[in-house]
């Protein structure tokens, strides 16, 4: 998959800008607040996902006016595709001139996968954003995992609301074992699609990474539950968690939560064997994050055999020459956008197209 032509309006700082890109590399160059990230941003609006800066939608609508609009071209394995969003009071898109129901349904129909310093909080912070991570990479390439853990989401939901009013109806408690079988059901679910997700990433991240490094680090990633089941076949799984929930019960009663499941679950990642977010340092942390994410990328082309765009946001920063070198000119067989703005990283480019960006517009 590759992208033919941008087209972007009224989208942040971005009044107008047209380019044709490189199929393979892509340095957009320039001084800080100039629009880079912009443009990055306006790309991965066509997953159908939210901006990966947690942005509101009327924060992307520049400035005095109405709308934005986006437009781009882009190939496939099978076919050539138009497609456009608007973002307005809400966000609509179309595909080959068909206005779709929702942007939502883009997914599928396009892959991207970003990277940005947002997303060092995977390293560097706690396990809330690395199961956000795993949770989001699946939802990519299987639509039917959204559901189950929406699904889970809302029974824990439930249940902890009748922890919190069994004091005042003890007769709650007569159901809590009809919730803790359901609950143990589909956060079976929930945890065997990840620690399946984890054996195909900790494969992909491991040779990644080692190329990044020089060969001279390895990775590895680990998913860590706390349902201590001794089998990966999920009915077993579901058996030891709802065995679980009920020896929590007296703890989960008096903290009027539960506090067990795939809720709380997190995933290990090692450097060299020790631990990459208490000891890494900052060029290493950065340097897991970003192999994590090109990993998700070649689990995407594996299932679905379509390599997605890649977005990479100042993603040279605290990287040696060797991992600089690496991402510039080891990344090829598909589409990448590296922003940056020092003039010596432009200058390692082997091949591919280096676009300047200069208060909002492409200039050459």
């Amino acid at each position: 998959m590759h992208i033919k032509k941008i087209k972007v309006e009224n989208f942040r700082n971005i009044e107008f800008m047209e380019i044709e890109p490189h199929n393979e590399i892509n340095v957009i160059y320039g001084q800080n607040g100039q629009g880079k990230t912009n443009l990055l941003e306006a790309i991965w609006l066509f997953t159908g996902c939210k901006s990966f800066r947690n942005a509101k939608d009327s924060e992307l609508v520049q400035f005095n006016e109405e709308n934005s609009r986006i437009s781009i071209e882009y190939e496939t394995e099978t076919r050539e595709n138009k497609a456009s969003v608007c973002i307005e009071k809400k966000r609509t898109a179309s595909l080959n001139g068909i206005s779709l129901s929702s942007p939502r349904e883009l997914i599928g129909k396009y892959y991207s996968v970003v990277f940005s310093p947002v997303h060092l909080s995977l390293i560097k912070d706690g396990p809330l954003n690395r199961r956000k991570f795993i949770d989001t990479a699946i939802s990519q390439i299987d639509n039917m995992y959204a559901k189950k853990l929406m699904y889970f989401n809302h029974l824990i939901q439930q249940k902890n609301a009748l922890l919190k009013n069994a004091a005042e109806n003890p007769s709650l408690l007569d159901t809590l074992d009809i919730w803790d079988e359901k609950i143990a059901l589909a956060g079976a679910d929930v945890i065997s699609d990840r620690i399946e997700y984890i054996k195909k990433l900790q494969q992909k991240a491991t040779e990644i990474y080692r190329g990044i490094s020089g060969e001279k680090e390895e990775l590895s990633i680990k998913y860590l539950s706390n349902i201590r089941y001794e089998s990966e076949e999920k009915n077993s799984i579901a058996k030891i968690y709802y065995e679980t929930m009920k020896k929590n019960r007296p703890n989960d009663l008096y903290l009027k939560n539960t506090t067990s499941g795939p809720h709380r679950d997190d995933i290990e990642i090692l450097i060299n064997g020790i631990s990459a977010r208490k000891f890494g340092s900052q060029g290493q942390q950065r340097s897991v994050s970003l192999s994590l994410k090109l990993g998700e990328a070649e689990i995407i082309n594996d299932l679905k055999d379509e390599h997605p765009i890649i977005l990479l946001d100042d993603v040279m920063s605290e990287l040696d020459s060797t991992r600089q070198n690496y991402i510039l000119n080891k990344m090829t067989g598909k589409q990448v956008f590296i922003t940056c703005c020092e003039k010596e990283t432009v200058s390692r480019l082997c091949a591919g197209k280096v676009i300047k960006i200069e208060k909002g517009k492409a200039v050459d």
